[in-house]
């Protein structure tokens, strides 16, 4: 993949979009400002999605020994 970065910050927004939704709409049942609870968890769930996708395309694996027997 020629860019994890753009990659990466394609699944943080879509995941920050999804979950700030979610949350709202979910909390609109019992808090009468129920964005004040959806844009924090908007926010952590995409910076999470963003760095382990980031570090999952970036990680450098390791050949496997082939097993003489």
């Amino acid at each position: 993949m020629r860019h994890p970065l753009f990659a990466s910050f394609a699944v943080g927004l879509v995941t920050a979009f999804v979950v700030g939704i979610g949350v709202t709409e979910v909390a609109s049942r019992w808090i009468a400002f129920s964005l004040f609870v959806g844009i924090p968890a908007e926010f952590v769930a995409g910076l999470l999605a963003l760095a382990v996708t980031y570090a999952v395309l970036t990680r450098k694996v390791a050949p496997v020994p082939e097993t003489t027997e």
